[in-house]
């Protein structure tokens, strides 16, 4: 009796161990396949940049061999991408110097503990042995076992811009993805302009967009890369709509902030639903619904009187638009409308 007892918990166990191996093993597939699946989307945004016409996209392993480099990037370096390949990236893109190869190893050692992107200054070697200064966005480009095995570069030519040459400070208050200017830039202006407005009882206003809910559908239901281009389209909708004299910063990371000098309130109202009807065609093409295009909030007002401020006028973009979006209310709001957001006049 024993015996057979004995034998029943062996059977037992065996059945309990073959259950779990078969279970681990499933998990392993899976995990397998998600992983799979993560380097494919790696290797999809890698492979596929958002880049412009002059833009130079190349890669490089671990090794700091070059591996790939766009056609219209080797063309404006004058290179033949071909010929590229397979080299040593010291001595042909970048300079040979012990300098310039401690700068690279110090990124590729950051990016395999950090998995980060770098945004930096970089100077590549044209073929005539010409020099081009060149801003830089590096990012890891990863394995199957998801660790750094190379960087991938885009690199954008600087070395020509007039506002560089003119002054370094101006190049350097610009936002790299949008081309506005970076929150510091735009709050400093705005306090400017306002006081100069208010000092000869000029015309002033203000419209913010803010794309808060947009960009985090975007991110989450996509992909960053589609997200950052749609704060470029609309930051390029921003810029099309700008009256003379007006100025244009990204704050907050989402919201485009619009300085117009000069503008009344009733310009501004109308820049705001100019803006909204654009935008929102613009964020539709890149794969969004219209619903979900829709998920931004636009507000504007306007210079009051002798007593009003510049705090006091962010304040009340700032009051209506942390409104809307608590409420999930989506459009153009201000003053005008008692709280009320409209999407059409």
């Amino acid at each position: 009796m024993l015996e057979y007892i004995l034998i029943v918990f062996l059977f037992i166990v065996v059945l309990a161990l073959t259950a779990a191996l078969l279970f681990l093993r499933n998990k392993l597939k899976q995990t397998s396949k998600n992983l799979k699946e993560l380097i494919k989307e790696n290797d999809n945004q890698q492979s596929n940049p958002q880049t412009t016409s002059g833009d130079i996209y190349f890669k490089v392993d671990k090794d700091f061999t070059i591996t790939y480099i766009n056609e219209s990037g080797a063309d404006v370096l004058g290179y033949i991408p071909q010929n590229l390949v397979g080299q040593p990236v010291f001595g042909t893109l970048f300079d040979d110097k012990q300098a310039q190869k401690d700068t690279l190893v110090a990124t590729l050692n950051k990016m395999k503990k950090h998995q980060s992107t770098i945004n930096t200054q970089v100077v590549l070697i044209r073929c005539d042995g010409q020099k081009q200064l060149m801003i830089c966005r590096q990012r890891p480009i990863l394995n199957e076992i998801l660790e750094c095995d190379g960087i991938s570069f885009l690199c954008k030519d600087i070395s020509e811009a007039r506002a560089w040459k003119e002054n370094l400070s101006q190049f350097q208050e610009r936002d790299l993805l949008t081309n506005t200017l970076h929150d510091k830039a735009i709050a400093e202006r705005l306090e400017h302009d306002f006081q100069l407005a208010q000092r000869y009882n000029r015309d002033f206003s203000c419209v913010v967009v803010e794309l808060r809910d947009v960009y985090d559908f975007i991110s989450k239901g996509i992909d960053f890369e589609t997200a950052d281009k749609m704060l470029k389209v609309v930051s390029d909708v921003c810029f099309a709509n700008l009256t003379p004299n007006a100025y244009i910063g990204r704050v907050d990371k989402t919201k485009m902030f619009l300085i117009l000098n000069g503008a009344n309130r009733e310009t501004a109202k109308g820049i705001a639903f100019k803006i909204w009807e654009e935008a929102v065609i613009a964020v539709k093409q890149l794969r969004v619904d219209e619903y979900n295009a829709k998920m931004m909030v636009i507000t504007y007002t306007n210079r009051r009187n002798f007593n009003d401020s510049y705090d006091a006028m962010r304040s009340r973009m700032r009051r209506h638009i942390n409104a809307s979006l608590k409420l999930r209310e989506y459009g153009v709001v201000s003053s005008d409308n008692r709280g009320i957001v409209l999407e059409n006049q």
